[in-house]
């Protein structure tokens, strides 16, 4: 009796080890009907499909935010009316702006201005502007001389039309408001 229940294990563990064997003669590594990863299947299939995946929602988030932008861009131009902003110029060439009575140029450290035509007041701190022609200092509020040079010195200094029509050369940045 015992040599048949040894019998019977062998056989069994005989044919447990032949199927087992076959079963992996016939599979492929990596398949789907034995999923055992591979260096060449990570480097060949999965890093290339996750890489596209992840331009695709690069370019998508990409065109979003800049559609976004362009949009954010528009309602500022609108809600400022175009007007108010800081015109950056070449700073080595003098530019005319017309202004209309009641209209100011404000302008950033360092610009020069020349009155051509009309008349117009300093504005901004106390000592408004810098008369380069006389050298002297021209407060706020009283009136620039034609053809003279002046330079603001503080941040937001500038000048105000008096005239229905003023013309300015200026070289620098400024804002009309």
């Amino acid at each position: 009796m015992k040599k048949k229940i040894i019998i019977g294990f062998v056989v069994l563990a005989a044919v447990v080890l032949v199927s087992g064997a076959s079963i992996l003669a016939f599979a492929s590594p990596g398949s789907q009907s034995d999923p055992f990863v591979t260096l060449s299947y990570l480097t060949n299939v999965f890093s290339p499909q996750i890489l596209s995946e992840v331009k695709t929602i690069e370019r998508e988030m990409t065109e979003k935010f800049n559609a976004r932008i362009t949009e954010l861009e528009k309602q500022l131009q609108s809600s400022q009316g175009g007007t108010g902003q800081i015109t950056q110029v070449d700073a080595d060439a003098f530019h005319v702006v017309t202004l209309s009575r009641g209209q100011s140029l404000v302008c950033s450290v360092g610009a020069e201005v020349m009155l051509r035509i009309g008349t117009a007041n300093g504005i901004g701190s106390e000592t408004a502007l810098v008369n380069y022609t006389s050298g002297a200092v021209l407060t706020s509020g009283n009136a620039l001389t034609t053809n003279h040079m002046y330079l603001v010195t503080i941040e937001g200094n500038g000048v105000r039309a008096t005239a229905d029509t003023v013309r300015v050369l200026v070289r620098g940045n400024y804002k009309i408001t």
